[in-house]
C-alpha cells in the first residue's frame, strides 16, 4: 500500500487525482501508477487502468488470477470493472470515495 500511497503522490504533484495503484502476483511488483488523465488528455487514465495495461503486457495475458492490485482510494465505476474483468484474486484501497467510488461508500 505505501507504494500506491508514493505513486498517489506523483500524481497530486502533477495536479491530478492523488490516485496510485500497484499490482502485486507471487509477491512481485508487476506495475506501479498513477493517474494521468490531465497530462495525457485521456478520461481513462486511471491509476488502475494504467497499471492493468502495464501488468498485462508485462505478464503476456490479461488474467490475473493469483494476483493483488492495491489502490490508494476506492475505484470508481470504470475502474471496478476493469478489475474485476481482469481476475484480480483480490483488491485493496486504502480510503472509500464518498463522491466516486464504486461501492457507493
Amino acid at each position: 500500500m505505501n507504494m500506491a500511497l508514493d505513486e498517489a503522490k506523483k500524481a497530486y504533484e502533477k495536479d491530478e487525482v492523488p490516485v496510485g495503484a500497484v499490482i502485486v502476483c507471487d509477491g512481485e511488483v508487476l506495475a506501479k501508477a498513477h493517474n494521468a488523465r490531465e497530462g495525457n488528455h485521456d478520461p481513462t487514465a486511471h491509476a488502475e487502468i494504467i497499471a492493468i495495461v502495464q501488468a498485462a503486457k508485462k505478464r503476456g495475458d490479461w488474467r490475473f488470477e493469483g494476483c493483488e492490485i492495491y489502490v490508494s482510494k476506492e475505484p470508481c465505476p470504470m475502474c471496478a470493472g476493469a478489475i474485476q474483468q481482469a481476475r484480480f484474486d483480490r483488491l485493496i484501497f486504502g480510503c472509500k470515495d464518498v463522491k466516486a467510488g464504486y461501492a457507493g461508500s
